[in-house]
């Protein structure tokens, strides 16, 4: 943003000199010796000419000649900042205009070029919040400033944290121009996103979408705000108008498949991660498995779901897929798929709940009619504090469908 600075020359150094001339009327007190006012004269004729380094030179051999003349070395201070910013040398044109400043040798004309040097040279420097206030200064005399200056204030609020004046000057930026670049409506929409001021953020995104319909980003943007605002049909019907503009990004067919399972329609969104899984447009991951065996699980598609969830736990870190495969075996009753289930949890390991994968692996053993198996899983976990009651009820149970090998018993005869 380094342009704003060569207008500052075509506004200020017009009338530089002016300020400093010593003209009829002007206070002697605040005016420039004629010595002064010479080598002055010519720096700014090296300034005018874009020669910022001989300007320089001049203005560094009059400074050791004003050390007793305020007004004097504080005019110098001024020229010295214009011909650092001239020079792109930043660091040092704040720090002349701040001596400038300090001084307060200088009238409000003066001040108020120097506090828009100052702020654009902070700006560069990234001294964002010293950048916010000498801009806003000067902005306070300046009611018809344009754009590009509001969007720099702004742009360095954000970046020095000072979100409601960044707000402001953004909000000014986005209504001064016509057509804004969409990077100032995308960083004034992330602050209202930020404070969860959606009723402003709303109109923001629909703008973006008035200019330039076609990208799908604005839409995804706009769907995402419906989202979060609870408004899930409105966010569902946006994002398929992403969807079928084509150049689908993953997160764009993830997003929508939440969407459709949020809004009671979860075969649907099975239907479509399928396909997007057969195209391989989608990864078939661990992570996007288990969205899809969600996708069924809500839909009551239990034989499509445990399809899926024994894909899914293959890929898995650990056996706790295998473990909820298990459980869900045994609510259909199928428990010799249980038993093979749960044995695959505790071969991969890492369950947070071990105990109980080998609780329900002994009861699935006793179901499927494996004693041995179920006693094995079942005995160790009579030390277990959490399991041990359950455990020696199945035992138990174990004992009680044991059948008897004791002889019938005979009814005695009667004595002769």
């Amino acid at each position: 943003m380094t342009y704003s600075l060569s207008r500052l020359f075509l506004r200020y150094l017009g009338v530089l000199f002016l300020i400093v001339f010593s003209g009829p009327g002007r206070p002697a007190e605040k005016a420039v010796s004629e010595d002064t006012y010479k080598v002055l004269k010519e720096a700014d004729d090296f300034l005018r000419q874009g020669q910022a380094s001989q300007a320089l030179r001049q203005l560094r051999a009059l400074q050791p000649q004003t050390r007793d003349k305020p007004f004097d070395q504080a005019v110098v201070q001024q020229y010295l900042a214009y011909a650092h910013a001239g020079a792109n040398d930043f660091r040092a044109a704040r720090q002349a205009a701040k001596a400038a400043l300090d001084s307060k040798q200088l009238d409000a004309d003066a001040e108020h070029g120097l506090h828009y040097l100052a702020g654009q040279a902070a700006f560069q420097l990234e001294a964002y919040r010293d950048s916010v206030s000498h801009l806003e200064q000067w902005l306070q005399s300046e009611p018809k400033a344009d754009a590009d200056i509001h969007y720099m204030t702004g742009y360095a609020a954000y970046q020095a944290k000072l979100t409601q004046s960044a707000i402001r000057h953004l909000e000014k930026a986005v209504a001064l121009q016509k057509t804004p670049p969409s990077e100032w409506i995308q960083l004034l929409l992330s602050l209202y996103i930020d404070r969860k001021d959606y009723a402003k953020a709303e109109p923001i995104v629909k703008r973006l979408i008035a200019s330039s319909p076609d990208k799908r980003e604005w839409w995804r943007y706009l769907s995402s705000l419906y989202a979060q605002q609870d408004r899930y049909d409105r966010a569902l019907s946006t994002m398929m108008m992403a969807y079928y503009l084509g150049e689908v990004r993953q997160e764009d067919v993830l997003q929508l498949v939440k969407l459709h399972a949020q809004q009671g329609y979860p075969v649907k969104a099975a239907r479509m991660l399928e396909a997007e899984l057969e195209s391989k447009r989608i990864p078939r991951n661990y992570k996007n498995l288990k969205l899809l065996f969600s996708c069924w699980q809500l839909a009551r598609e239990h034989k499509q779901a445990s399809r899926i969830l024994t894909e899914a736990a293959a890929l898995a870190p650990n056996g706790e897929d295998f473990m909820l495969s298990g459980r869900l075996a045994m609510q259909r009753g199928d428990w010799t798929a249980a038993k093979k289930e749960f044995q695959k949890s505790l071969r991969k390991g890492g369950l947070k709940r071990e105990e109980f994968a080998r609780l329900w692996l002994g009861v699935a053993a006793f179901k499927s009619e494996d004693e041995s198996l179920a006693r094995q899983s079942l005995e160790p976990l009579l030390g277990i504090a959490n399991v041990k009651q359950e455990a020696a009820f199945w035992l138990e149970r174990i004992e009680k469908a044991k059948p008897s090998h004791n002889p019938p018993h005979q009814p005695d005869h009667p004595s002769s």
